[in-house]
């Protein structure tokens, strides 16, 4: 809804002759510093380089103030289908700040393009309104004074009629059903085998075979040994699955129980159960599709605009490294040569006992320390999530595996 005050300027005939900053009546005259004027378009503070604010909720009134330093204000938000949208500023509870707004929507990952509405005065106020019918993308607004002189706080909400206001419950990752798996879109199965016994089975597998096995009528299954003795056939399938966008990957492990498809699928080197497999469809999905912050591999990584690095060394002895940096770093050792005790011992196993250190900073804010060597002429390593021992992914083979920033 409109604030009061908005609405009293227009019902009192008010707002038009009002100068923000100053209060003075008389004519406004034309815009100033309009879309498209040369000396804004490399400007810090221009309808090209707002202050962004990030995503604004719906129905929730944000505000910001108009000031020399900041005088174009942008806030963000998605539809995804159809929907009726109403944009309007306010006064924010501090007089009139004569506003304008503008609309775009996203062309493409690096440009809105041209503003596709604008407004300057709501009828007879000063504040501005936009009330337009939206189909599905990412939107942004933008609001600036109409003089190179406006000062002052204002507010800005968006309203949200229709479906596209709301997200559809994300889909499950691998699908509906178990047999869908080769013909999912950015999920590629790496391998596939049938086991026939424990020995088939590293310790690891043999816990998540026990767990797949118990989501059947089995569920008194408590050794390997019974899960073999459970399924049709005493065979357990195997599927190893890797999610490339998300640098992510998975383990199904699915068998036939009374000529029936059942089992479940477990997320990385865990016994973290992602869904249940019961009668060949998934039930307590909890993944769906996302994307790694980092990318999909170390190269990507090291060559991504978004990310400045800093504070790059190469760290050859233990005594260079102290704290949780040390630790960071045995652990980042441990990916490829599991047995290293030692920082000083890891380093004797890596190639040429060099350890590449760097810190690199995302845009958003995200700040990650790499370690990342050779084992055998290949690139190993581990990210952290700042200076924490929290992996933000591996490096194995240059590729990332077990993405925790994920978008």
């Amino acid at each position: 809804m409109k604030s009061v005050l908005s609405l009293a300027l227009v019902s009192l005939g008010l707002g038009a002759g009002f100068v923000a900053g100053c209060g003075d009546a008389g004519p406004k005259g034309d815009e100033e510093y309009p879309l498209g004027e040369a000396e804004l378009d490399d400007k810090a503070d221009s309808l090209r380089s707002p202050t962004n604010h990030g995503v604004i909720p719906f129905g929730d009134e944000q505000s910001a103030s108009i000031s020399g330093a900041k005088g174009f204000h942008a806030w963000t938000f998605t539809l995804h289908g159809d929907a009726d949208v109403q944009l309007f500023t306010s006064s924010a509870g501090s007089g009139n700040v004569d506003t304008v707004l503008y609309l775009y929507k996203k062309k493409s990952a690096t440009s809105w393009g041209s503003y596709i509405a604008r407004n300057d005065d709501d009828g007879a106020s000063v504040f501005s309104m936009l009330d337009k019918h939206l189909t599905a993308g990412e939107y942004r607004a933008i609001v600036k004074g109409h003089s190179a002189a406006t000062r002052g706080k204002f507010g800005l909400e968006v309203d949200c009629s229709g479906a596209g206001c709301t997200a559809a419950p994300p889909t499950c990752l691998f699908g509906d059903q178990f047999n869908q798996l080769d013909s999912i879109a950015g999920l590629t199965v790496s391998s596939r085998s049938v086991v026939r016994a424990p020995s088939d089975l590293s310790p690891l597998d043999q816990q998540r075979a026990i767990l797949a096995v118990q989501q059947s009528a089995h569920t008194d299954v408590m050794t390997i040994e019974q899960a073999f003795d459970a399924v049709d056939q005493g065979e357990i399938n195997v599927v190893r699955l890797y999610e490339p966008a998300a640098a992510r990957t998975y383990t199904a492990f699915e068998y036939g129980a009374g000529d029936n498809s059942y089992g479940a699928i477990f997320y990385w080197n865990t016994t973290q159960m992602v869904t249940k497999i019961h009668d060949g469809d998934y039930e307590a999905c909890n993944v769906h599709a996302q994307t790694c912050l980092l990318g999909s591999n170390y190269y990507d990584f090291r060559t991504n605009p978004a990310f400045t690095k800093s504070n790059a060394r190469v760290v050859t002895a233990a005594s260079q490294l102290t704290g949780t940096a040390a630790q960071q770093a045995l652990a980042a050792i441990q990916v490829a040569y599991t047995d290293a005790t030692t920082l000083a011992n890891g380093l004797t196993l890596i190639d040429s006992s060099r350890l590449n250190v760097a810190t690199y900073t995302h845009q958003n804010g995200t700040v990650v320390n790499a370690y990342e060597y050779g084992a055998g002429d290949n690139s190993y390593g581990a990210l952290f999530v700042g200076n924490t021992l929290t992996k933000a992914a591996e490096i194995n083979d240059l590729d990332f595996y077990g993405c925790s920033l994920l978008q």
